[in-house]
């Protein structure tokens, strides 16, 4: 699914490129338009390594989450397990579990989520220690703010109804629209190019000078 988004990212990014080309203000000629982008298929292979390598991670926090904070009992069914509606439970008792997963899922893992991905996709792509915490500056808050907007409500559904064993596919039908959106968000700040000099002596903080 994170790959998927990419795709989906890139598609959209070079339909619209060419469906609404952009005139190129430096130059001379009033009717050249600046040349459309190309597909980056390494760009959707890191989105596919961090997918492969985040998976797992997710999948063994839902785990956890369901065995800290359990919904009601799992009752086997042929050859899966489908838990327990929480309507077959004390409302109360319900509601507490749903909202405990649903703070410590956004307090604790998301902004780790989070963090992995910006570094992780800075690291794949090449950054230097400047210029990955510029990409932090710049990307950090705002996916995590962004995140919050959509995946409580997700999570809330994910959480309360949804069996263990669905919780990381349906998060990952979820995910393909917000993939979709870090793929948009990760190509906006590349097309910003590397930080200048002044950003970089900036992200270094200011010099003292030496003393004798």
């Amino acid at each position: 699914m994170v790959a998927t988004g990419n795709v989906i990212a890139q598609s959209l990014t070079l339909w619209s490129e060419r469906a609404f080309p952009v005139a190129d203000i430096d130059s001379t000629v009033v009717d050249h338009k600046v040349p459309a982008s190309s597909y980056d298929p390494l760009q959707t292979l890191r989105f596919f390594a961090y997918g492969v390598a985040f998976s797992p991670v997710s999948y063994r926090w839902h785990a956890f989450l369901n065995a800290r904070f359990p919904l009601g009992n799992i009752v086997a069914g042929s050859s899966k397990q489908i838990a327990a509606p929480p309507s077959k439970m004390p409302l109360s008792h319900s509601t507490r579990a749903v909202l405990k997963r649903l703070v410590v899922d956004q307090t604790l893992f998301a902004p780790i989520a989070t963090f992995s991905f910006v570094g992780g996709m800075g690291v794949m792509e090449g950054l230097g220690p400047v210029e990955l915490a510029e990409r932090f500056r710049i990307q950090y808050l705002a996916v995590l703010m962004a995140g919050y907007a959509l995946w409580p409500a997700a999570q809330l559904i994910n959480f309360s109804i949804v069996p263990l064993a669905y919780r990381v596919p349906f998060s990952s039908v979820v995910g393909l629209m917000w993939h979709t959106y870090l793929s948009w968000t990760s190509a906006r700040i590349k097309a910003k190019g590397p930080p200048s000099e002044i950003e970089q002596a900036d992200a270094l903080g200011p010099v003292v000078p030496a003393t004798n």
